[in-house]
């Protein structure tokens, strides 16, 4: 039986009418596996434009809409979200069936909203570009998606904020019971700055509300989205899943007119593009070959080891400096890396897929991240020749970061998974921040200051540069764009 990401399947709320099953039926269903349905989206263009200045670039391809891989992107795994019992733990810990503070997402015409206990349905994670968030108050990595509760009642994405913007936050905990209003306080957004390529953590509630770092916000952007299509956001994203069988032609006709301008394409911005599905369809190996074509660069972010399929046409674009892939690996040790990162693929399988795209003349590189000193440090020796033997060609990393009230929340990740560990780590992080737990200054903020942060930064360049891999990533050109001749079209004679 294939595993599901969400255990239910919710109405969707745009519905006036539902069906409500019996507890036999229900028990029933449980039992079965859902079988998953591929429905053709008639969409007429394929190429989204991003204004966000989080990422990297300004045009995606979806092949997609739903996925099987239930993954999504929403907030740093550090940030913390308000359980049931008043207790602030990090995202990345939430578990099914967990009890948190939430709020009503759409209050009731001339009613204020009110706060809620909801029930942790689903949790995911996965990779992408991020935006820094910094309020009066809290700071929060968030991706351009996410969305959050403004001062004038509306949900608004992270890449929609400005200085100045008021986010509502969670009152006085003396105020948290059910049924008291929420979001009566204003935190106002002092700053928007872009963030690293990092793991994201998104949970889906049953109230499609949570507060994280105190902000009131909302589930992953990507599922509710089913529910716009007419179908729900739990199974059916999953089982549900719409393919849009012209992609390759749509890229092409988008490319081919005389408006678009030669940039790099991500793939893709949504869901992953090398799902179950892509192996048999083989739509993002089609729109592959159409920017191959054109040789038009393709930024490519997956976690799916699908995408070694497609290594022939990666290293016809990598010909004319037009494709990346970057793998991230935090610890070679498999419990440990399960315990950090509980979704991700296993190290052994990321360099795996570094090797594959290595050998096919693929520019792929490794990040290390995030570096946590006394307890993963020490790897950054053995990754990179570990990723330097599998044909890695760029490296980088990111110390670990603690704003704010994450310090307490991942001390007691630490006494709950090392806390043979946890003074000496707790100790390197605060001589890395002056004895503090966190230094928010530019620059230094994801490396840290001091005699630690210097040997930080001298161990992992030097073994760097004995694992003879380069600090800078390729930079991808447009200079090799064309469009090429249709077929059977007539030459001219001028």
């Amino acid at each position: 039986m294939r595993p599901r990401g969400s255990p239910a399947n919710p109405p969707n709320r745009f519905e006036s009418l539902r069906y409500v099953p019996s507890a036999e039926e229900r028990a029933a269903e449980s039992e079965r596996n859902p079988e998953t349905k591929l429905l053709s989206d008639p969409s007429r263009t394929i190429v989204a434009t991003n204004q966000s200045p989080d990422v990297g670039f300004d045009a995606s391809v979806n092949p997609y809409r739903g996925c099987e891989h239930a993954c999504s992107y929403c907030l740093g795994p550090e940030t913390p979200v308000l359980h049931a019992d008043l207790v602030w733990r990090p995202i990345g810990d939430a578990r099914i069936g967990d009890e948190l503070v939430s709020f009503d997402e759409h209050p009731q015409r001339g009613e204020t909203r009110k706060l809620r206990t909801a029930r942790v349905e689903r949790v995911w994670l996965s990779r992408k570009r991020t935006l820094r968030i910094v309020t009066e108050k809290v700071e929060v990595i968030a991706t351009a998606e996410h969305r959050w509760l403004t001062g004038d009642g509306r949900w608004r994405r992270s890449d929609a904020l400005a200085p100045g913007r008021a986010l509502l936050r969670l009152p006085a905990l003396a105020d948290v019971e059910p049924g008291a209003e929420a979001g009566t306080d204003a935190d106002w957004i002092e700053a928007i700055e872009p963030g690293p390529v990092r793991d994201v953590v998104d949970i889906q509630t049953s109230t499609r509300t949570f507060f994280a770092a105190g902000l009131a916000t909302h589930n992953c952007y990507a599922r509710p989205t089913h529910e716009y299509l007419g179908f729900s956001a739990g199974l059916d994203f999953e089982t549900r899943i719409l393919v849009k069988e012209r992609a390759p032609e749509l890229l092409r006709q988008r490319l081919s007119a005389k408006s678009w301008k030669p940039q790099v394409v991500a793939l893709s911005g949504v869901t992953d593009p090398y799902q179950p599905a892509e192996r048999r369809l083989e739509l993002t190996r089609r729109c592959l070959a159409v920017l191959a074509e054109f040789r038009n660069p393709v930024w490519i972010v997956t976690k799916g080891f699908l995408v070694t399929r497609d290594a022939d046409l990666l290293a016809e674009l990598a010909r004319f400096d037009a494709v990346s892939v970057a793998i991230s690996i935090t610890s070679l040790d498999p419990e440990l890396q399960r315990r950090m990162e509980p979704y991700a693929s296993p190290p052994a399988k990321r360099l795996a897929a570094i090797e594959r795209l290595a050998a096919a003349g693929v520019p792929v590189g490794v990040m290390v991240a995030p570096v946590v000193p006394g307890l993963t440090d020490h790897e950054a020796p053995k990754i990179l020749e570990a990723a330097a033997a599998a044909g890695a060609r760029y490296a980088g990393r990111v110390v670990l970061r603690l704003p704010h009230g994450v310090a307490e929340l991942f001390e007691s990740w630490l006494a709950l998974h090392y806390p043979e560990r946890r003074e000496k780590v707790m100790a390197r992080i605060r001589a890395l921040r002056g004895g503090a737990t966190y230094d928010a200054r530019f620059g230094v903020r994801q490396r840290g200051t001091g005699f630690w942060a210097d040997e930080l930064a001298a161990l992992f360049d030097l073994s760097r540069r004995r694992a003879g891999i380069p600090e800078r990533g390729p930079t991808l050109s447009t200079a090799h764009f064309r469009v090429p001749a249709a077929p059977g079209a007539q030459l001219s004679l001028l």
